[in-house]
């Protein structure tokens, strides 16, 4: 009997998610439907690991993600501690992302999902698009506790996550999260992952892959690329902590 998997990335991208019963398959199916009229991600059918983020976030993003990226903000100094995270219900979407050590200026948007038939196997997959980023609209907002996940291709598209897999970011490097209202996010980056095979991964390698998603109540941003640069055999991870918002200067 085919089973029902929880949604997933491309190979590149693809968290390791487990699979469910096939009685589960008709309930996500409404839930996909129900989701795609109310702006949100049917929480209880997709991974835990992901803060939720609030009905009105990604219509919002999506209206605003042709906003220009503001100035990049001043570098703060790498011994900053944790900011107080905000409520992950009410943290806005990000629609623009920067990384100003390496010149990195984004748009982000809403990334959802799409069944697909594998062989007798029914799946959801994330849709990762290729000319902007995409965060996981059952991910924190800016800000918010919890992972604010955003995706991105290093080999397709315009391949805007290839710096990653070229090894230009670097642990307390500042990133930018901007939102619609013109808000800036402030995080660094706090750890790099080696390289992680997307294909034959071992038990452990899963393991390690999936510890980079499992929830926390930490406010902090997880990036996730393919390796190496022009084609995929593994994937990467860049976790930056939270440090605050961007004051006006």
């Amino acid at each position: 009997m085919p089973r029902l998997l929880m949604p997933r990335l491309p190979v590149c991208l693809r968290p390791f998610l487990r699979p469910t019963t096939w009685r589960a398959a008709a309930l996500l199916a409404t839930c996909l439907a129900l989701s795609a009229c109310q702006g949100y991600a049917p929480l209880r059918d997709l991974p835990a690991t992901l803060a939720a983020a609030s009905g009105g976030a990604a219509e919002a993003a999506v209206a605003q993600a042709d906003s220009p990226l503001s100035a990049a903000p001043a570098a703060l100094p790498a011994t900053s501690s944790p900011a107080p995270a905000g409520d992950s219900r009410s943290a806005p979407p990000p629609v623009a992302l920067a990384i100003p050590a390496i010149g990195l200026q984004a748009l982000v948007t809403p990334m959802g999902w799409e069944l697909i038939l594998d062989g007798e196997e029914v799946t959801t997959r994330w849709v990762v698009p290729e000319e902007t980023l995409g965060w996981a609209v059952n991910s924190a907002g800016a800000g918010g506790a919890g992972s604010v996940v955003i995706a991105g291709h290093q080999a397709l598209g315009a391949a805007l996550f290839r710096p990653l897999a070229l090894g230009e970011v670097a642990v307390g490097q500042e990133i930018q999260l901007q939102t619609a209202d013109g808000s800036s996010y402030l995080y660094q980056v706090t750890q790099l992952s080696d390289p992680i095979p997307a294909i034959g991964a071992t038990p452990e390698e899963v393991a390690q892959a999936e510890a980079y998603l499992q929830p926390t109540a930490t406010a902090q941003l997880i990036l996730i690329t393919g390796w190496p640069a022009d084609v995929t055999t593994h994937r990467l991870f860049v976790v930056a902590a939270y440090r605050g918002l961007q004051q006006n200067q």
